[in-house]
């Protein structure tokens, strides 16, 4: 079994998606990487806190060595126990005087702002300011050692500042970079989803600018919009091509109309104006002649009405505007009248007409039917089977009325249907197969306005032989709708 097409996704839920799968990945590979930094970090940096963990240690000292620190004499041993490169310090006596240290006296409070910060931490510029009390043996306040130390990673790896700076905004940049990447991925993706159906829609746009339909756009997928967009453009196009093509039918049909128009009338007419010179020569004519003559353009020119008339027709049943105009029919009398005019043709034919009518409804009513289109239907049935069926024939009507349609069949005992004729019979400018049909008097519309206007009727017609070898015509047709009903 060939394996099963999935429709497409629509892009907002395919768009909701790809985004979800982006956040979630970027989340995941930044986790990764921050590990992997933090590693780093541990291996390459000291820690952020690396100084503030000094301090403990030294304000133990501190207490141990308590006022004696106030001494200046004691630098040397403060400046090893406090990181020159990470600590500033200063140690200044409450009782007045510069004190000593390696953090400048501009950035010493007042005594009061000492004494107020004793044993506090505050933070100023990015760095953290530590006052610690020094005490003499009798726990009497005598100075204060204040600590300045940098809580940040630059900070805590003098010599490494700008690397450590720049591991800091890498380490930040990290889900912004994972973000677009995973975005550009993705979108890519996406991209490649959605262009092969979008570059399909612009090729089929650039044949139809080329007047090329000779195509199937197919199925256009890349998202349930663009394949809306796909089955619509496939509608437009075939109806576009429907519609050339019927106009390349009409302008087809248009000059096969002037073609045969001007084949039909040639004969009429080039015998009208031969006895029409004949007539006008100087001269004398018996009355015989000239008789003749008259009759010969007489009969001519009725066979060019014919003709035109037969055309313009054919033309009018095909024009949109065309509509029957139905009406109440008492089928039995009118199928009955109709008999009667049948039988006086038949009659001047010497050809026998049997008529069967048979009504099969429930209770008779009128139908809804256009009168004057149903006996041009008949007309032209009767007229072709009289015209074929040779003197001391019959034809046969069959009529059966329903509740709602009419059926009817003719059959002659002439020459019958060849193939030819079954198949092209009720094509427009059909003459007949020339062996069945050697009066090419017509312009081969009669059978083509007869199934027009059944089909009009909501119903069909269909051609065939009897099993004797006549032609036999059967049709029906439904009642019309009636208007306001």
């Amino acid at each position: 079994m060939g394996k099963k097409m999935t429709a497409p996704k629509p892009f907002r839920r395919q768009f909701i998606t790809q985004a979800l799968w982006i956040l979630a990945l970027s989340a995941l590979a930044s986790l990764v990487l921050w590990v992997g930094f933090f590693f780093i970090l541990m291996q390459l940096f000291q820690p952020v806190n690396y100084y503030e963990e000094k301090i403990p240690s030294i304000h133990q000292w501190a207490d141990q060595e308590g006022a004696a620190l106030l001494d200046p004499a004691m630098r040397p041993r403060l400046d090893e126990i406090v990181p020159r490169e990470g600590i500033r310090y200063r140690v200044v006596p409450l009782a007045g005087g510069p004190g000593y240290g390696t953090l400048s006296r501009e950035e010493v409070p007042g005594k009061g702002e000492l004494i107020r910060h004793l044993n506090q931490s505050d933070s100023k510029d990015g760095n953290i300011y530590v006052t610690h009390p020094l005490m003499d043996s009798r726990e009497g306040l005598k100075g204060v050692l204040i600590l300045r130390y940098p809580l940040s990673l630059a900070g805590s790896n003098p010599g490494k500042g700008s690397y450590a700076i720049a591991f800091t905004v890498a380490f930040m940049a990290v889900p912004f970079v994972c973000l677009a990447g995973f975005t550009f991925l993705f979108g890519r993706r996406l991209e490649k989803r959605l262009t092969p159906a979008v570059r399909r829609l612009m090729e089929g746009a650039e044949k139809i600018e080329k007047s090329d339909l000779d195509f199937s756009l197919g199925q256009v997928g890349g998202s349930r919009e663009l394949a809306a967009i796909g089955a619509a453009f496939e509608r437009m196009r075939s109806a576009l091509r429907s519609s050339l093509e019927k106009q390349w039918r009409i302008e087809q049909s248009r000059r096969e109309m002037v073609a045969a128009l001007a084949h039909d009338l040639f004969t009429p007419l080039t015998l009208i104006q031969g006895h029409a010179e004949q007539l006008s020569k100087p001269g004398v004519h018996d009355e015989e002649r000239s008789r003749r003559y008259v009759e010969t353009i007489r009969s001519n020119a009725g066979r060019a009405i014919r003709l035109l008339e037969e055309m313009q027709e054919a033309t009018r049943l095909e024009l949109p505007t065309f509509i029957l105009r139905g009406g109440p029919v008492d089928v039995m009398p009118f199928l009955q009248q109709k008999r009667d005019e049948y039988t006086t043709l038949c009659g001047e034919r010497e050809i026998r007409l049997q008529t069967e009518f048979r009504d099969e409804r429930r209770r008779r009513r009128s139908l809804f039917l256009d009168e004057q289109r149903l006996s041009q239907v008949l007309d032209n049935l009767m007229a072709n089977a009289v015209r074929y069926t040779p003197a001391g024939g019959e034809v046969k009507w069959r009529a059966v009325v329903k509740e709602e349609s009419l059926e009817m069949e003719i059959a002659d005992s002439g020459p019958g249907l060849s193939e030819k004729d079954l198949r092209f019979l009720f094509d427009k400018f059909y003459r007949g197969d020339p062996a069945r049909s050697p009066d090419q008097g017509h312009a081969g519309l009669g059978m083509f306005i007869v199934k027009t206007l059944v089909e009009k009727h909501g119903g069909g017609i269909s051609a065939g032989n009897t099993a004797r070898g006549g032609a036999c015509f059967r049709f029906w047709i439904r009642e019309l709708e009636r208007e306001g009903v």
